[in-house]
C-alpha cells in the first residue's frame, strides 16, 4: 500500500486495473427493473485503498479469498472460473490454448456448504424458484419450505384452509405435486439432494418423494 501511494507509476497501474474491473462487471436487474452490478465494489479511487482491497481482501474467487471462495460467492458455475478482469471463461486448471470446446462434464462433487431455502404457492411456482436459485450452482442442494396445511397434514381442499394455501411455503397434497415440485432435477444424481422442513407428516412426504423419483426414473432409482 505504501508503494501504491508513493510510486506514481504503480498508482496509475492500480487505478487503471480498478477501473477496468468495474467496467467489466455485468449488470443484472431486480424484479422491479432496477439495474444493479453483479458485484458491488467500494467507491474508492485512491491507489493505496485500491491496493488494500485487492491484495488484502480480494475479489470473490481470488486470493486471499476473504470475500468468497468462488467468483459467484456460493454460486460457482460447473468447473468454470470467470475472471472479472478478463471477462472471459477459463476452464479451471487448463491453459487457454489447450481448452476443449466440449461442455464440462458434471461429476460427483462434495456436499455444498449452502442449501437454498424456498417454498411458495404451488409446486410449479416453487419449482421455478428452485431453478432460478440453482442456475449457477455446481451442485443442486435444495431446502424445501411447506405451507401450514401441509405441515399439519391437512389437504388443501379441507374446510377453512383456503387462505393458508401456499402461504409461507409450498402446498403439497399428492405425488403429482411432488413430481412437479422437483421437475427438471435429477433426483438420483450425486450432485442433487433435497432437505425438507417438515415434522408430523414427514413419513408421508418422504414416501411421496420416493414415489415421485420412481415415476420419473424407474423402480430401481
Amino acid at each position: 500500500m505504501k508503494r501504491a501511494r508513493t510510486d506514481e507509476k504503480i498508482g496509475r497501474e492500480l487505478l487503471g486495473r480498478w477501473n477496468d474491473i468495474k467496467a467489466k462487471i455485468p449488470v443484472t436487474r431486480t424484479p422491479t427493473g432496477l439495474p444493479l452490478p453483479r458485484l458491488a465494489l467500494p467507491e474508492i479511487d485512491e491507489p493505496g485503498e485500491i491496493a488494500r482491497y485487492l491484495f488484502g481482501e480480494g475479489l470473490p474467487g481470488e486470493f486471499p479469498y476473504l470475500n468468497a471462495a468462488y467468483r459467484e460467492m456460493y454460486l460457482e458455475p460447473v468447473r468454470e472460473i470467470e475472471s472479472f478482469e478478463k471477462n472471459e471463461v477459463v476452464a479451471a486448471g487448463v491453459a487457454p490454448a489447450k481448452q476443449s470446446k466440449k461442455q464440462p462434464t458434471r461429476l460427483p462433487l462434495q456436499e455444498e456448504p449452502t442449501r437454498l431455502f424456498s417454498g411458495l404457492m404451488l409446486a410449479e411456482d416453487t419449482n421455478e424458484r428452485f431453478h432460478y436459485l440453482t442456475r449457477h450452482q455446481r451442485t443442486h442442494r435444495l431446502s424445501t419450505a411447506f405451507d401450514g396445511p401441509t405441515l399439519y397434514g391437512i389437504d388443501s381442499d379441507a374446510d377453512g384452509v383456503f387462505g393458508k394455501i401456499g402461504e409461507g411455503g409450498v402446498a403439497i397434497d399428492t405425488v403429482e405435486d411432488m413430481v412437479r415440485l422437483y421437475d427438471g432435477f435429477d433426483l438420483g444424481s450425486p450432485n442433487f439432494s433435497a432437505s425438507m422442513t417438515i415434522s408430523g407428516p414427514a413419513p408421508i412426504i418422504m414416501a411421496m418423494y420416493i414415489a415421485a423419483a420412481k415415476r420419473r426414473f424407474g423402480p430401481k432409482v
